[in-house]
């Protein structure tokens, strides 16, 4: 998946989803993905900016590995 990182603090970090706009399903779906994974906390998907805030535990680098596959 393609985004960018708009704003980043230790534990938090928030991205832009590439992409004009975002189905329910999709947000949906994301946050579920995201969710499943031991190391994010809290994860909220904004299907209206296409934005997601992910609060982790843990390494930056297994969460920005988690966005693009």
């Amino acid at each position: 998946m393609r985004f960018v990182i708009k704003h980043e603090i230790r534990g938090r970090i928030r991205v832009h989803v590439l992409q004009k706009r975002m189905t329910y399903e999709q947000a949906d779906i994301l946050q579920y993905y995201l969710l499943c994974n031991e190391s994010v906390k809290l994860a909220k998907v904004y299907d209206r900016t296409c934005d997601a805030v992910i609060n982790y535990t843990g390494d930056r680098k297994e969460v920005i590995r988690l966005l693009q596959e």
